[in-house]
């Protein structure tokens, strides 16, 4: 009869739990305090729900301090899968816009990927690829036709000073990734940046693989010196078709912005 008792009384405590509603700041203290990637995904969920009804003005607020508390999660969890599905969640709000400054997420993320540098290895070099790939990812709200942020929005190229010198130490495909990166940037003229990745483009613009010297097409147009326009120069006339292309089209979309 006391077992039953016992259980009967767990089985009450749950109920009252499960029905508990949580307030706004406590959904923020715990999804600061959360400790597995399900947990942060069911408080987040939570406050979602919670906030949909709230004026725009106050949903704005609290999608703030949203952002700071996943952000805080990014830079400190002590679990790898934590800390990436706070990221993903970053990169989910870059993408409905929900920051009215997104490159504090860009920021937040850089910082993940440049945290251990040369020493990147194993489960560590996995975690930073998946950074280095959102980062990538979260350039798409600026995209046509999907924009979703005026170019006025856009970070700055300092925000990426600290991942070029990933490029010097780098395996081949996070290089790729970060190319990637690059490529998206207005121009590729700052001393922080030219210092690293020129050689890279320099190195791909002969590559054997076609594709490399299609893809570094673009870098070399971004960066205004001798070498990187003596190498665009040369691949306009490649003996590959596509690079060709690759090639004139970005020396052009140059000359007219």
């Amino acid at each position: 009869m006391q077992v039953l008792r016992t259980i009967s009384f767990c089985s009450n405590v749950e109920r009252i739990l499960d029905n508990y509603v949580a307030s706004i700041p406590e959904l923020l203290v715990q999804i600061q305090k959360v400790s597995t990637p399900s947990q942060l995904t069911k408080l987040v969920n939570k406050l979602q729900h919670r906030i949909w009804n709230l004026l725009p003005e106050k949903q704005a607020l609290v999608r703030k301090q949203l952002l700071d508390a996943l952000k805080s999660v990014v830079l400190h969890a002590s679990e790898s899968a934590l800390r990436l599905e706070a990221a993903g969640w970053l990169r989910f709000f870059i993408y409905s816009a929900y920051p009215s400054r997104p490159e504090e997420v860009f920021v937040t993320l850089v910082t993940s990927a440049s945290l251990y540098g040369s020493e990147c290895k194993g489960q560590k070099s996995n975690e930073q690829r998946a950074y280095l790939k959102m980062i990538f990812d979260c350039f798409w709200p600026f995209r046509y036709p999907y924009t979703a942020y005026n170019w006025d929005k856009f970070p700055d190229n300092s925000i990426f000073y600290s991942l070029a010198p990933l490029l010097s130490y780098a395996e081949f495909d996070v290089q790729d990734i970060l190319i990637s990166i690059f490529s998206e940037l207005p121009s590729l003229d700052d001393d922080e940046i030219s210092a690293y990745l020129l050689p890279v483009a320099l190195t791909w613009s002969t590559h054997s693989n076609p594709e490399c010297r299609r893809r570094i097409a673009t870098i070399l147009a971004l960066m205004n010196n001798e070498y990187s326009q003596e190498a665009l120069n040369c691949l306009q006339t490649d003996t590959d078709p596509t690079v060709r292309i690759s090639a004139k089209r970005a020396a052009d979309k140059v000359r007219t912005t």
